[in-house]
């Protein structure tokens, strides 16, 4: 399943110009849809029964929209790694039979079905991308009213749920609110009902960061799959401005002592430092970064085919210098009197550069996250360059 898969039948141009990242919509499941069957029961409790998976960071119970403490449903396991906290299956079902709602986090990571779709939702938006399960009963309301601090859609498989969405939005929230008083501030701030839909299996609700909203079972039971996207947002800037600037002797110097001379040397200073940090934020360098940045996220999966495996592409490094500069107008390959620009691959090729021998399949698997034809083109610059040679190992 993809993106088209996932929203028809609303074309993803309309999704994309209209609703992404602006507003809330509720997409009916049309007929002869297969997305219902994406989890139901017997899958779910399949998944459960990977127990390893299940520790505190993956299962969550709630009771009347309050966390369970995972001291009363998880157990000391031994295993070769030590001994590790793990939910015991008996316990979690005592919770639910009082009425608990069940959320089981990073399903994909032991669902391959799953995986592929967050795969492709990551590839489309640039974005990581994780999915959780949703188990709730009649009447029980897992969660107050809340906004995410990331896109949402939600798939409904079983059962039915209303949702309630309202009028009011964070202005994109990167952290949750904190404090006794968190819930008020909250109800106070989220406005009149915008959209009240009941969901049914195959249907689809996409709900934009910051839009405070709420779900209620309506059925006896209900079962949904929540996939959260969440691109980078510019606070990954403070920290690739924070590497790049550490580079340059200025901004590792003291800072003038803001008592003398009525703080005009630190007024000086900090304006100088400022202005460098603003060429900074405009320099290629910082552009290809935020590019890498975003490929990772967005790195496909890959499952093997065994027993088939790859006839592997050696090469050899040759005695040839040649060295990836971090220049702030970009990387460049200086080698033999000259550069050549390298863009986001300058990653692949420093670890090319510094290995004795390398296969083709082992740069395109250790930097799964640029494209295969951008390394190959990389690989085919350093052949030209002579940086590199074809050469087949002794067995």
């Amino acid at each position: 399943m993809d993106l088209s898969e996932l929203i028809a039948p609303l074309a993803p141009e309309q999704f994309l110009g209209e609703y992404w990242g602006r507003e809330p919509v509720h997409i009916p499941a049309p007929a002869g849809t297969n997305r219902q069957a994406v989890i139901g029961w017997a899958r779910l409790n399949a998944l459960l029964g990977v127990r390893t998976h299940w520790g505190a960071e993956h299962i969550k119970l709630l009771l009347n929209s309050a966390p369970v403490s995972p001291d009363f449903y998880m157990d000391p396991v031994p295993g070769r790694g030590g001994v590790r906290r793990l939910a015991n299956p008996a316990k979690v079902e005592m919770f639910l039979a009082m009425g608990a709602s069940l959320v089981a986090d990073a399903v994909e990571e032991v669902a391959p079905e799953i995986r592929r779709l967050t795969d492709a939702l990551a590839r489309q938006f640039a974005a990581r991308a994780e999915a959780n399960l949703y188990c709730s009963f009649q009447g029980i309301q897992a969660f107050a009213s809340h906004c995410d601090l990331h896109e949402v859609f939600a798939i409904h498989c079983v059962g039915e749920k209303r949702w309630r969405i309202y009028a009011n939005r964070a202005e994109n929230p990167i952290a949750p609110l904190k404090g006794d008083d968190a819930q008020a501030r909250i109800d106070a701030a989220k406005g009149p009902v915008l959209m009240d839909v009941t969901l049914r299996p195959g249907d689809v609700l996409y709900i934009p960061r910051g839009y405070f909203h709420d779900a209620l079972a309506s059925s006896a039971e209900s079962l949904h799959l929540t996939i959260g996207i969440t691109p980078h947002s510019g606070k990954l800037l403070f920290e690739l401005l924070e590497e790049m600037a550490l580079r340059e002797p200025a901004f590792r110097a003291y800072l003038a002592d803001a008592r003398e001379g009525g703080g005009a040397a630190l007024a000086d200073q900090l304006a100088a430092l400022g202005e460098r940090l603003a060429e900074l934020a405009r320099s290629r360098a910082l552009h290809e970064e935020v590019a890498v940045r975003q490929r990772r996220l967005a790195a496909p999966g890959r499952s093997l085919a065994l027993p088939e495996r790859p006839l592997l592409d050696f090469y050899a490094r040759t005695d040839r210098a040649g060295t990836v500069a971090w220049l702030e107008t970009g990387a460049v390959l200086r080698a033999g009197g000259g550069e050549q620009p390298l863009g986001p691959v300058a990653d692949a090729a420093e670890y090319v550069l510094d290995r004795p021998a390398v296969s083709a399949q082992e740069v395109r698997a250790r930097f799964a996250h640029h494209p295969a034809d951008e390394v190959d083109a990389l690989l085919a610059l350093l052949i030209r360059l002579g940086l590199v040679q074809p050469y087949r190992p002794a067995l």
